[in-house]
């Protein structure tokens, strides 16, 4: 099925299911400490306890932001032991926030840039 957007633009209903879940993948990724354990988990498998460590956050408040992670498919969580072991789910989110840091380095440039010529 297609919906007529003006007069040139047609979107199907996929493409708006994948928007949705785009939004969803956003939103997941709308906080600071959910990109900061991306990051880390960018070297490898890590357990609760050092990912703790390394983002600076006590287990509970990590244990939050996992399950969201989780939930949105972007980590994985496998039993070790008494342990966890959260990894990426797929390693790619990790360029997407290398390029999204490379936009927010341009637009500081620019801003810094038009701020001289002030």
């Amino acid at each position: 099925m297609l919906l007529k957007i003006g007069r040139r633009k047609k979107i199907d209903m996929i493409s708006k299911e994948v928007f949705e879940m785009q939004a969803h993948l956003c939103q997941a990724m709308s906080n600071a400490a959910r990109v900061e354990i991306v990051h880390v988990l960018q070297d490898g498998p890590q357990n609760v306890g050092n990912l703790a460590e390394a983002v600076g956050l006590g287990r509970a408040n990590l244990s939050r932001h996992l399950a969201i992670l989780r939930n949105i498919g972007l980590v994985t969580a496998q039993r070790q032991g008494q342990e966890n072991f959260y990894q990426l789910a797929n390693p790619k989110i990790v360029d997407i926030c290398n390029l999204m840091r490379q936009v927010l380095s341009e637009q500081i440039t620019h801003q810094a840039e038009v701020a001289k010529g002030l």
